[in-house]
C-alpha cells in the first residue's frame, strides 16, 4: 500500500513538473496568413477602424465568440489590439508585412500569463488555444476581404490591354472646371473633323481634365479613329501603344464619383508600383448631354501603365 502511495505521489509530481515545463509562465499565441494584395492599400484601409465592419465575421464589430477586441494604436504597420476574454485582458499586435509588390503577410501575436498553480495553467492553456483559433478565423475573413480590389479601392480594377492606337484630340483652357456642355462642344467639333476627313470613330469619346493652377483648368478630349488624320492648330493626332498595359475601372455616377474613383485608381497604381507612360483618361460611355441624371452615367476610367 505504501509503495502504491509513493508511486501515486511520484506520478503526480512528474505530472506537475511536466505541466510547468510544457506550459510556461507566459503563453505565446501567434497566427499568420499570406494575402494576395498590396500592403500599402491594406494598411490604408485597416488604419481606419470604421472599415473593419466590412470583413468582421459577426454582426457586432470587435466582438467574436464572446471576446472583445479593441484596436487602439497603429504605427509603422503594427496594430495594438487588446483582447478582453472573461476577466483577462490580453495584449496583442497585428503586423502587416510586405513580401512582394502584390503580396503580403499578416502576423497576429499575443501573450497570456498562465498563472501560478497547475489548475490556472491548464485553464490558461486551453483559453490561449481557443483565442489562437479565433484569431486564425478572423485572419481568414480579413484575407477574403482584402484580396478583392473593390474592398480596398471602392471600385473593381483590372489590368487589361490598350485597344485603340490612333486618336484625334483637341485641348482648351478654362477659368473654371469645364461643364458638360463645354466638353460636349469640344467633342462635337472633333466629330465634325473626323467626318470631314472621311475617317471612322472606333470607340467612345475620351476626356482628361486637369487643374493647371489656382484658377485654370485644361480639358483634352479625344476620339479613337481608324487612321491618322492631318494635324491642325486645333486638332492633333495622338498615338497609343496598342496591346500595351492599362488599368481599367468602370464606375456609375457623376463628377464626384468619377473624381474620387480616379483618386483610388491612382492609389492602386501607386500601391502596385506601376509606372505610367501617359495620362489617365475617362471613356464617356454615356452621352452626358442626353442623360441629365448623373446617377445613370457610365464611365470607364483608364490609366496606362508599364
Amino acid at each position: 500500500m505504501k509503495k502504491i502511495f509513493i508511486g501515486l505521489v511520484l506520478s503526480i509530481a512528474i505530472l506537475v513538473v511536466a505541466l510547468y515545463l510544457f506550459i510556461p509562465g507566459k503563453i505565446k499565441i501567434e497566427e499568420a496568413i499570406p494575402a494576395k494584395a498590396a500592403q500599402p492599400g491594406v494598411a490604408r484601409i485597416l488604419s481606419n477602424y470604421n472599415n473593419w465592419d466590412g470583413w468582421w465575421p459577426q454582426k457586432t464589430v470587435f466582438t467574436f465568440n464572446g471576446d472583445q477586441y479593441k484596436p487602439h494604436e497603429y504605427a509603422f504597420d503594427v496594430f495594438n489590439i487588446d483582447i478582453y476574454s472573461g476577466s483577462d485582458t490580453i495584449k496583442s499586435t497585428m503586423e502587416l508585412l510586405s513580401i512582394e509588390v502584390d503580396s503580403m503577410a499578416i502576423i497576429w501575436r499575443a501573450e497570456k500569463s498562465s498563472g501560478s498553480n497547475p489548475f490556472e495553467r491548464i485553464s490558461a492553456y486551453r483559453n490561449a488555444r481557443r483565442i489562437g483559433k479565433n484569431i486564425s478565423t478572423l485572419l481568414m475573413h480579413m484575407k477574403s476581404f482584402i484580396e478583392k480590389p473593390e474592398n480596398i479601392y471602392g471600385i473593381p480594377i483590372i489590368k487589361t490591354k490598350v485597344k485603340d492606337s490612333v486618336l484625334i484630340s483637341t485641348r482648351r483652357t478654362f477659368l473654371h472646371r469645364p461643364g458638360v456642355e463645354e466638353i460636349n462642344e469640344m467633342i462635337q467639333r472633333l466629330k465634325k473633323y473626323i467626318i470631314a476627313n472621311n475617317a471612322v470613330e472606333t470607340n467612345h469619346s475620351m476626356l482628361n481634365v486637369r487643374k493647371i493652377d489656382s484658377i485654370r483648368y485644361e480639358a483634352m478630349t479625344a476620339i479613337p479613329v481608324d487612321r491618322d488624320l492631318p494635324n491642325t492648330k486645333e486638332f492633333v493626332t495622338k498615338l497609343m501603344l496598342k496591346g500595351g498595359n492599362i488599368l481599367e475601372a468602370e464606375v456609375r455616377g457623376g463628377p464626384y464619383t468619377i473624381e474620387t474613383s480616379f483618386s483610388e485608381l491612382e492609389h492602386y497604381r501607386s500601391d502596385y508600383k506601376y509606372g505610367s507612360p501617359a495620362i489617365p483618361y475617362q471613356l464617356l460611355v454615356t452621352d452626358r448631354v442626353n442623360e441629365p441624371d448623373t446617377s445613370k452615367w457610365i464611365t470607364k476610367l483608364y490609366f496606362p501603365v508599364y
